[in-house]
């Protein structure tokens, strides 16, 4: 089943600080956890802001209550992604602290986690692809490969005609969820320009 709400996708467990905790303290928390930054919650987990990186910089001292930037940009659990990732969209984050109606956080969700499942799979463009084709074009799926990877789709084949092999590659570029068309498609004739010529 796929993942539908931010819950579905968030990562659980985070590394957090209190408004007490020194700054050379958040600066291992960074380090080891490898995160860029840290949540700042109380005593009851609501969040209260966040230390990055960017906060630490130029030899920033005190604690993280001083140094933390707040109203961080958080998203509901029970979001549907499509929310999440228009927040994203809209901020420099790269993640969002998932909190619950109380203000508690939840977790945390990147912007990786919250695309993936946006994202169509390979195999169903690779399918749409090879339908699509096959059902315009009349092209059989033995003449022309279909291979895709990350949305990525490489045509490699032989058609009839120059101009079928030309909107294969475009017909292929407006399948949801082709990122880019790899046109590796040869032709027997020439049928663009004049008489119709077979292909050297």
């Amino acid at each position: 089943m796929q993942p539908r709400q931010v819950r579905d996708v968030m990562t659980r467990r985070v590394v957090t600080a209190t408004v007490d905790t020194p700054v050379e303290q958040l600066a291992r928390l960074l380090a080891v956890h490898r995160v860029s930054a840290v949540p700042v919650v109380d005593a009851d987990r609501r969040v209260l802001g966040t230390v990055s990186e960017a906060d630490l910089a130029h030899g920033a001292t005190g604690t993280a209550g001083e140094v933390m930037s707040v109203r961080p940009p958080t998203v509901a659990a029970d979001a549907p992604l499509s929310v999440a990732a228009m927040k994203l969209e809209h901020s420099t984050a790269g993640r969002l602290l998932v909190t619950g109606d109380d203000g508690r956080l939840l977790g945390v969700v990147s912007r990786a986690g919250v695309l993936r499942p946006l994202t169509r799979p390979d195999t169903a463009i690779r399918d749409a692809v090879e339908r699509v084709l096959r059902r315009t074009l009349l092209i059989d799926p033995g003449r022309v490969r279909v291979d895709v990877h990350d949305g990525a789709v490489t045509l490699t084949g032989t058609v009839a005609r120059r101009t079928t092999a030309g909107m294969a590659a475009r017909l292929a570029g407006h399948v949801r969820g082709v990122t880019a068309v790899v046109d590796r498609i040869h032709f027997e004739v020439d049928d663009t320009a004049g008489p119709a010529r077979t292909a050297a």
